[in-house]
């Protein structure tokens, strides 16, 4: 079988997806961390203002697929103290297109003791399991470095200075006008800065400022910056992860200030996760932890044009 049929896939790229897990599970055996399944449907979901919730209606109270089993997993990272992943179907709402499904498939773990950097290079040992051409160690750029490169604006410009580049681009006033200075700088690196990198190969961002750092630890070493990476791939984001938040303070002021933005764009406010408080209250280890899409991840390394065709009977742009 050559051609794509009604599932819009092949039979030869079916195998090469069975194996990819089979082999993602496979490391992670060796490697000492342990599979676990947490519930997909819960009271709660990420607060994060940029990732659409996936409402349904549960028990007669208001229920969210997960856009990540983030909580879950620190929950159990807390309570045992040992690496866990979990390899499955995650769901966002209002994402169809070449590079976004409404549910697609998400590896994320956590790893006790971890730096960034050791978690970094495990991340290159996972992309290497779909692509073994891959070199054995994956280039790294500053944030700031590549912003300004891409953008000709210093990464710490104020509002105004962001607005009119993000209005040069073409934006409209009435979009414009809606976003904060972190949207707006988050509007030109996903326009201006996203589509240059990993074009040579994969290439980790690292250095993010501290407003992005979402729930990832400020790094002690430098003020205003947050210890989190994302791992790039021909322009497409394929991991997110760092060195996590273990302060609950913290960690309550970060998802209070997401349903403030929330808010203030007309999306709904998230029920505080009691699961991950309780989590951070315990006291989640030091660890690092992160989230690699896995169908992106065989879509580049196949070669592969669309999401569409790596996922049997995906979702399409009506």
């Amino acid at each position: 079988m050559t051609g794509a049929g009604r599932s819009g896939t092949t039979w030869q790229t079916l195998e090469r997806r069975a194996g990819l897990l089979r082999d993602i599970r496979a490391y992670f055996a060796a490697a000492g961390v342990l599979e676990v399944d947490t519930p997909l449907l819960r009271t709660t979901c990420a607060s994060d203002p940029h990732i659409p919730e996936t409402p349904v209606l549960g028990q007669g109270q208001s229920a969210y697929l997960q856009s990540s089993p983030e909580a879950l997993l620190k929950a159990l990272l807390a309570e045992f103290g040992r690496p866990v992943y979990q390899l499955g179907h995650v769901y966002r709402a209002a994402e169809v297109g070449r590079r976004h499904q409404p549910e697609f498939t998400m590896l994320e773990w956590y790893r006790p003791g971890w730096s960034m950097q050791a978690l970094m290079d495990e991340v290159g040992t996972i992309l290497r399991l779909a692509a073994p051409t891959q070199s054995t160690r994956i280039g790294s750029t500053d944030w700031s470095h590549c912003f300004e490169a891409a953008t000709g604006i210093a990464a710490t410009s104020g509002s105004d200075a962001l607005y009119r580049r993000a209005s040069a681009l073409g934006h409209s006033t009435a979009l414009l006008d809606q976003l904060d200075e972190g949207g707006l700088r988050d509007l030109l690196f996903s326009h201006c800065v996203q589509p240059t990198l990993g074009r040579s190969g994969p290439e980790f961002i690292t250095g993010f400022l501290a407003g992005d750092a979402a729930f990832a630890r400020l790094d002690p070493k430098r003020p205003g910056h947050a210890l989190r990476f994302e791992l790039y791939w021909q322009g497409v984001e394929l991991a997110n992860g760092g060195e996590e938040l273990t302060d609950a303070q913290t960690w309550l002021d970060r998802a209070d200030r997401d349903n403030m933005q929330r808010g203030a764009c007309g999306a709904s406010r998230i029920p505080r996760d009691e699961d991950w408080l309780w989590a951070l209250r315990r006291g989640l280890p030091a660890c690092s932890g992160v989230a690699l899409g896995v169908d992106r991840l065989l879509m580049l390394a196949i070669g592969a044009t669309s999401i569409q065709s790596v996922v049997p009977f995906a979702w399409r742009q009506t």
